[in-house]
């Protein structure tokens, strides 16, 4: 049930995160180019401002698998015309969870998780932190035999959410709490993170777009953890 890069070889990967900052992120991408739609959690029922018109599309979706996100349904998958349910926490305590989707919606769509220890050596690599599941996919495809990722609305929760995503985040300032009070993601280290993915992935040829709020959002943590980097005592 393992997610397998090979399935995404030589395909064009549109990664749609759920900011504020995603119409202008999509209006830098050509988006009818793509062959595959990435969305995650409450992107499933959250409209976005497509060409082509189609506003649920998504071809996989990464979710969560946890009440913090808005209940997976058969009529929302075929809404959206979704083709893999990917379940981004593999670890033990939440495979039971993987294992309920397949049960609930194997009959509709391909049922996955990421990579066992992928998923560890991300959260190592974040200093225990959780890793978030726009992180998870975007680190997927970045490492998968693609020919090109786009990454759209995306800031690394300096921003509020797009309207529909999480009506209960009303401000930038309510982001900017909300994650620091929970605590168990490091949207810092998440950026700065993703930069050096990106980098890796240029280097093996795979054409890697960004919108120009993600650009922004990832230099600026890129730079404050650089920057809490060096403040720590030798």
């Amino acid at each position: 049930m393992t997610l397998s890069p090979e399935d995404f070889r030589d395909r064009r990967v549109l990664i749609i995160g759920p900011a504020r900052t995603l119409c202008d992120d999509l209006a830098a991408v050509d988006v009818d180019g793509f062959d595959v739609i990435v969305k995650m959690n409450n992107g499933l029922d959250t409209p976005v401002n497509f060409p082509s018109g189609a506003s649920l599309h998504c071809d996989v979706l990464f979710h969560s698998g946890t009440g913090e996100a808005r209940p997976i349904t058969e009529d929302k998958l075929r809404d959206a015309k979704v083709q893999v349910l990917v379940h981004r926490t593999p670890k033990k305590s939440g495979f039971l969870q993987t294992m309920m989707l397949q049960a609930c919606f194997g009959h509709l769509v391909r049922v996955r998780h990421v990579d066992c220890p992928a998923y560890q050596q991300m959260g190592d690599l974040l200093g225990g932190a959780s890793p978030t599941t726009g992180l998870m996919s975007a680190c997927f495809f970045l490492g998968a035999p693609v020919r090109e990722v786009a990454i759209v609305g995306f800031t690394f929760f300096s921003t509020a959410y797009q309207k529909g995503y999480d009506d209960c985040v009303t401000s930038d300032a309510d982001a900017i709490c909300r994650i620091a009070d929970k605590g168990h993601h490091k949207p810092l280290k998440e950026g700065a993170l993703l930069s050096h993915k990106i980098k890796d992935a240029r280097s093996r040829g795979i054409t890697v777009t960004l919108g120009p709020h993600v650009l922004d959002a990832m230099q600026s943590c890129t730079k404050v953890d650089h920057a809490d980097a060096g403040r720590q005592p030798a």
